[in-house]
């Protein structure tokens, strides 16, 4: 009697089949894309927000205003002091003791994320798209010809792939929230 041999190894199709297997496991058991896009959004308007809690804190303990400029052309928003009439940018921000300057092009963690636009409108003064401040008590204005102007709306709006957040400064108080 003659004994058969018995072939070891698996077959094309057998292979074919297993790499399918594990190519649909591998995409199932991957994150989504959008959710480390939400997280880059998350992060640069918190960041921003916290830029604006910054500027006015920092009004009401030095008692002079404070204030933010919004730089859509350049995705770019800094904090300022403002002592007289032209802003000064020599703020630094509290825990890197770098100019508070966050470049929404060229910092690691919001890179990419765009500055859609900035709105805020004060009661009997112009709408600004620029600049922001907040008095030495901490509430947002701006001050033109001598003469302060209360803020009654301002939003900041950022996006990152289809994904939007809008911050919004209160009008009387100046707090800020994230949406």
């Amino acid at each position: 009697m003659q004994k058969l041999a018995v072939q070891q190894g698996t077959s094309y199709i057998e292979l074919v089949i297993a790499v399918t297997i594990l190519g649909i496991v591998a995409a199932a058991a991957m994150p989504q894309l959008s959710s480390t896009d939400s997280l880059k959004l998350d992060n640069a308007a918190n960041e921003v927000a916290n830029a604006i809690r910054f500027a006015q804190a920092e009004a009401t303990r030095i008692k002079i205003s404070y204030g933010i400029n919004t730089d859509a052309a350049n995705e770019r928003i800094r904090v300022y002091s403002l002592p007289g009439t032209t802003p000064t940018y020599d703020v630094y921000h509290p825990i890197d003791k770098k100019p508070y300057d966050i470049q929404l092009k060229t910092d690691a963690y919001v890179a990419g994320v765009d500055l859609v636009s900035a709105s805020f409108a004060f009661a009997g003064a112009a709408s600004s798209s620029t600049n922001l401040d907040f008095s030495a008590e901490g509430n947002p204005k701006v001050t033109s010809a001598g003469t302060d102007y209360m803020l009654s709306s301002g939003s900041i709006t950022l996006s990152y792939h289809g994904q939007q957040r809008i911050i919004s400064i209160a009008s009387m108080t100046g707090r800020v929230t994230v949406q």
